[in-house]
């Protein structure tokens, strides 16, 4: 009877022991799961380059320069999360876990932008 309760104690042992190497395995990996909300991202670029086009800043071919330089931009920046180790993910798509880097991303591009300008 003794031995089985150690059998049975020594198994609940390795069970949680188990459970915790996968629990910190399963937080490291959603602390490298992002996520952006791209809607809002290119609806706020789309706002500032129409808001210029409105104030006479910006004529129609620059403003499709700038959309072209914005994808090239939002491009770099995913590829820099990515050589992180970041994956990077559409929040439309997450269901849970993950950290929304929406407004760092707008940031990022904001101030990318005004360098290249």
């Amino acid at each position: 009877m003794r031995k089985t309760r150690v059998r049975l104690l020594l198994a609940a042992l390795v069970v949680l022991g188990v459970m915790g190497v996968f629990s910190c395995a399963a937080s490291e990996r959603d602390e490298k799961v992002v996520f952006i909300d791209l809607e809002a991202v290119i609806s706020e670029e789309k706002k500032r380059i129409f808001s210029r086009v409105l104030r006479g800043e910006l004529s129609r071919e620059e403003a499709e320069q700038r959309v072209g330089r914005f994808f090239i931009r939002f491009g770099e920046v995913l590829a820099d999360y990515e050589k992180k180790g970041y994956l990077v993910l559409d929040a439309k798509s997450v269901l849970g876990g993950g950290r929304d880097i929406t407004g760092e991303i707008l940031e990022e591009l904001s101030v990318l932008g005004e360098e290249n300008e």
